[in-house]
């Protein structure tokens, strides 16, 4: 029951009208109505990964803080559950299923596809749903689509292929391309996206085809680089695609460096790391494009972003914030929307009210697209430097924003993407 009906009930009961309530039952459903509704924030908070999964806890404590000072959701306060994950596929299962056990159905956070993967596969089982705030593997909205499952950010196919696009455009004389990518489900799709995308749009835009060597794979979460960098040196490519990302990501930048690896590189592309390298090596950060959710600069028509950034930067005490930061405070905006328009926590009706409603967001209004539970939204990258006179050691030079439903691939649930060049 919701406080409207409660406090129907219990004026009706007042005046003696009503056949067979109680006060004892009145008692109960007032007790049930005023309890919080808990949401599972489950990401990696420790390990390598933590500074993706720290901006992501802020993200979602801003976001439960505001809809509680507007009066919560049917009259209840929200309330988070958290888990670490620590990247492990293993040990968020665990989590989820913790957390489903304990009445905690509503899931969202998530930065490894593969833990992604490993909790979106019990999740009908455990009655439970999932949104995620990072996570990028085709794979959960394509062959291993479930309906308990729902992406808040962009996709792979609509952010690389975005990269691909742009590169041609504005640096048509770096035609030779190859990556550093991660050996794992992340690493392996961005960089078939990103392939596709060269495929298409050199050939359309620069009139020749671009020369393609494949990429070097790391392995996840390892503390040297060096041979990875030794061999991306020796290959005959003046452009780099780079999807290694968090705490790995500095590692391997602060390894290439010595190496003249960015001298070489004549253009780099950061799939995904936002501020995090260049928060971490500053001034001697060298020049990229780097793959964000939300950039506050890029939004500063829209309330929702400027609020969101006032407060990001007042708990953290940064002036440059994450794009996390705006994923996971839109994944508890579209449960706090699908939980008032469903009049319940219940999954069925939630996952059904998510697949309808649109929610607020720091990009503006979002919804998920009802056939594969995919998130329409912006895709947003920035052109980023280390500075000798920036207060932070590194700034913006310049960011791109394209309209999501234009670059978004068509719904497949149930099938593998269909790359349309490689």
């Amino acid at each position: 029951m919701d406080r409207r009906n409660v406090l129907k009930a219990l004026s009706t009961l007042a005046g003696g009208a009503v056949v067979g309530t109680s006060p004892l039952l009145t008692s109960r459903a007032w007790a049930q109505s005023s309890k919080p509704i808990k949401l599972g924030f489950i990401s990696s908070l420790t390990g390598a990964q933590a500074s993706l999964g720290a901006p992501m806890l802020l993200g979602a404590q801003i976001a439960v803080d505001q809809v509680n000072q507007a009066g919560g959701v049917l009259g209840r306060k929200l309330e988070l559950e958290i888990r670490d994950d620590k990247a492990k596929p293993s040990d968020a299962a665990v989590a989820a299923r913790e957390l489903a056990g304990a009445g905690v159905n509503l899931q969202f956070g998530v930065v490894s596809s593969t833990v992604a993967l490993a909790i979106s596969a019990m999740l009908a089982q455990e009655k439970a749903v999932l949104i995620t705030c990072a996570a990028h593997s085709e794979k959960l909205t394509k062959e291993d689509y479930v309906r308990n499952y729902f992406r808040v950010t962009d996709n792979p196919y609509m952010r690389e292929r975005a990269f691909a696009k742009m590169a041609a455009e504005r640096y048509p004389t770096v035609d030779s391309w190859s990556g550093l990518i991660p050996d794992h489900e992340y690493g392996r799709t961005t960089w078939g996206c990103f392939e596709d995308g060269l495929a298409e749009f050199y050939p359309a835009i620069v009139k020749k085809q671009a020369k393609v060597t494949q990429p070097v794979k790391t392995q996840y979460g390892a503390a040297d680089y060096r041979t990875a960098i030794t061999a991306a040196m020796g290959i005959p490519a003046t452009g780099f695609f780079v999807s290694v990302y968090g705490g790995d990501a500095v590692t391997l930048y602060k390894q290439a460096e010595p190496f003249g690896f960015f001298k070489k590189a004549k253009l780099v592309i950061d799939s995904a790391n936002e501020f995090i390298v260049a928060r971490a090596m500053k001034q001697s950060f060298p020049e990229m494009w780097v793959g964000t959710h939300w950039y506050s600069g890029a939004f500063e028509d829209v309330p929702t972003s400027k609020a969101l950034y006032a407060e990001a930067a007042a708990r953290s005490k940064e002036t440059m914030i994450d794009g996390f930061v705006s994923e996971s405070h839109a994944a508890v905006m579209a449960y706090a929307k699908a939980i008032q328009a469903a009049g319940s926590t219940d999954t069925d009706a939630v996952i059904a009210a998510l697949e309808n409603v649109t929610f607020d967001s720091a990009t503006g209004p979002r919804k998920f697209r009802k056939e594969d539970h995919q998130a329409i939204k912006p895709v947003i990258m920035y052109k980023v430097r280390g500075s000798a006179t920036a207060s932070v050691g590194y700034e913006v030079l310049d960011f791109i924003k394209i309209n999501g439903a234009d670059v978004i691939d068509p719904p497949t649930p149930g099938k593998a993407l269909q790359l349309r060049k490689v």
